[in-house]
């Protein structure tokens, strides 16, 4: 396993393992996954902020053995019951070490979240926007602000349902997808990756609203939209994204 997450480091790609649910084995498994390169651990099926905190003690002295930045590899919890569901704001503010909480969205076969929400999924959605969206609150509001959601659901190769829902998942607010198969990562990185359009827009926006500030205003008018302070820091993030993903 080791060698494979050495291998994404070495391409410039963050390396995620999901483990067992917490038992007594957690810790040899921890240690097998931390080196250089592990960005996060998946731990399903966390019923409660405490099972979060007991995989601190495992992950630091993995780290240390590993010789890796004490802290660096992160939490990504996945909770898949009702109760554990409804409890994910607690998840995300129970450790530092926490950076996103992990959900999913479905096409229109139904998996574990439906079963635990008690809907049934269908291929327009709407019946999980309130699920999605939560997660992504929840997450965020407990300082983890890298939610993640699984695309499932669909079939393999029905790869303009798979964009639908990464694209579904984007606008929704989470910051990442986790996908079913290796043909679907490219469409998660078109979908995530600012297009020359939204590059444009946003380089226009932050120019014109400097000219703005240069004069004294605070708003300015930018392509028939009223701008101001607060649309600045999305402008910005998106900038920065393109630049990442160059």
């Amino acid at each position: 396993m080791k060698s494979e997450i050495q291998e994404l480091r070495d391409a410039g790609v963050g390396a995620f393992v999901w483990i067992q649910p917490l038992y007594e084995g957690t810790a040899a498994e921890v240690e097998a996954a931390v080196t250089d390169g592990l960005t996060a651990i998946v731990p399903p099926k966390v019923s409660s902020a405490e099972e979060i905190r007991r995989l601190h003690d495992p992950l630091s002295y993995a780290e240390g053995r590993a010789g890796v930045a004490h802290g660096s590899v992160g939490l990504l919890p996945l909770p898949e019951t009702a109760q554990e569901i409804y409890d994910a704001y607690s998840l995300a503010k129970a450790s530092t070490r926490v950076r996103g909480i992990h959900g999913a969205l479905s096409g229109p076969v139904s998996g574990v979240f439906a079963r635990a929400f008690g809907f049934r999924a269908t291929a327009g959605g709407e019946e999980q926007l309130y699920l999605a969206s939560k997660m992504v609150l929840d997450s965020r509001a407990g300082g983890a602000v890298y939610a993640i959601a699984g695309i499932f659901g669909t079939a393999e190769d029905d790869l303009a349902a798979v964009e639908r829902l990464i694209r579904r998942a984007r606008d929704i607010g989470y910051t990442g997808v986790a996908v079913m198969h290796p043909s679907h990562v490219a469409i998660a990185n078109m979908v995530f990756r600012p297009t020359a359009e939204e590059v444009s827009y946003f380089k226009g926006l932050l120019a014109g609203f400097e000219a703005a500030e240069k004069v004294g205003l605070g708003a300015v008018s930018y392509q028939g939209a009223m701008v101001d302070y607060a649309m600045l820091p999305l402008a910005k993030d998106v900038l920065a994204e393109a630049a990442r993903n160059r």
